[in-house]
């Protein structure tokens, strides 16, 4: 081998080296965030509406507040509603209930919300929800004044810059992005492929959404069902759910994946016949939930008039941790009111292999907070963790990062972010 060749070597071994460090020291430089938040407004209780949480990786074990928007998203005293994340986008939508303001906090400008204003037309309510269609926020202006079976909505969009809005058609919403958290309830009509979206009063004008089903799953009467996920690579079809068989803590969730890049359509089945799921990249992010009733039949909040058995009211695991913490709207008043039990297990479904991998927490307040670079970081209550995922297909070994009462368990979202100074800690 001679000289030149060598020395080609020794450099090449140099520059790939120094692009290790400097990926290294970009990825090691990233703050991580974390987003405490109640839908509570009463402000004598001791937590914060909305939070920015920072915790920094290995330099320290200690949970700070970063910013605190409480005041910004209550300052009309009524309830942040929810808050979604778009990771294509990578931003959070604060939704504030019976104000209909919305604000977006960008994963890279964590130190301000931005307020998205909606545009509507005299006699028309405000939208209460946004969506992303394409790279654009749109929304549906409610006109309650419209005569019976006219259309009572309009449709606008607000460009990523927020600076132009300009309207939509309907047919503009068939392929808008959904991230599990918010579903799109469509209607599927007999011997007809085509899922059509209910955003006008008049039937045949209802447009289809983008994606079709192949001719397995047609239908032979009209039925009402939901996507719950739609990206550039693929979507998720509610199928059916079922209630749990004798023996079993919860029932199942039937649904179907389309692979955008494989063209491929698969029939999975996921863990409780209510699971709440999250999109980050190729996983599906879940938590095993089901509903649950009483026998109670005097118990209002357990009846359905569209069910003949009630079955017992479970208790979700980790109830004694849970009490040892003083907390408003804890879980176990949401378990109450919303009728849902969780048995204490998380899972990822990798919809590239359809390989699915799931870890028993023990506890009913658990979730996944962020799936990044091959990483899941989860709550348990009032720890966080994360773990690595090998190969796509298992989990590593968990590691703890932080254990705290006063904020993990109001804990909802994580994302990594701009790293930050000390000096700007609030």
């Amino acid at each position: 081998m001679n000289v030149i060749k060598v020395k080609k070597i020794i450099m090449k071994k140099r520059i790939l080296l120094i692009i290790a460090l400097l990926c290294g020291t970009s990825l090691y430089a990233q703050q991580l965030y974390f987003i405490r938040a109640t839908a509570d407004a009463n402000y004598d209780y001791q937590h914060s509406l909305a939070q920015i949480i920072a915790y920094k990786p290995v330099q320290d074990t200690i949970l700070h507040v970063y910013k605190d928007y409480t005041s910004t998203v209550n300052q009309d005293f009524v309830l942040l509603s929810s808050i979604v994340y778009y990771p294509k986008v990578e931003t959070f939508v604060f939704s504030v209930g019976y104000a209909y303001k919305f604000y977006l906090l960008r994963t890279n400008q964590p130190d301000a919300l931005l307020e998205l204003i909606p545009q509507c037309p005299f006699n028309y309510d405000l939208p209460s929800e946004i969506d992303v269609i394409n790279n654009y926020w749109a929304y549906q202006c409610y006109n309650h004044n419209a005569p019976q079976k006219k259309d009572i909505f309009i449709f606008r969009g607000i460009d990523s810059s927020l600076s132009r809005h300009f309207d939509l058609s309907a047919s503009d919403f068939a392929n808008q992005y959904l991230t599990g958290v918010v579903a799109q309830g469509v209607y599927l009509m007999p011997n007809d492929g085509r899922m059509y979206l209910p955003i006008v009063a008049d039937i045949e004008n209802r447009p289809p959404f983008s994606v079709e089903l192949p001719q397995k799953y047609w239908v032979t009467r009209k039925l009402r069902t939901a996507i719950l996920v739609n990206d550039d690579n693929k979507t998720l079809v509610d199928i059916k759910s079922v209630d749990p068989i004798k023996g079993e803590d919860y029932g199942r969730f039937y649904a179907a994946l389309y692979n955008k890049d494989k063209n491929m359509w698969s029939d999975i089945v996921l863990k409780g016949n209510s699971p709440t799921i999250m999109v980050y990249g190729r996983y599906l992010a879940g938590v095993v939930q089901d509903e649950s009733y009483t026998q109670d039949k005097s118990d209002k909040y357990a009846q359905s008039p569209d069910r003949e058995n009630y079955r017992v009211r479970k208790t979700s695991p980790g109830k004694i941790a849970r009490d040892s913490v003083k907390m408003e709207n804890s879980f176990d008043e949401q378990v109450f009111y919303n009728s849902f039990y969780r048995p204490g297990i998380l899972y990822l479904f990798n919809t590239d292999n359809l390989k699915y991998i799931e870890w028993k927490t023990g506890q009913g307040d658990s979730e996944i907070l962020l799936v990044q670079d091959e990483t899941v970081y989860y709550r348990v209550f009032n720890a966080i963790y994360k773990a690595p995922i090998i190969n796509g297909e298992k989990l590593g070994k968990s590691e703890l990062l932080v254990r705290d009462n006063s904020m993990v368990p109001w804990i909802h979202w994580a994302f990594f972010g701009k790293e930050i100074n000390a000096n700007d800690n609030q």
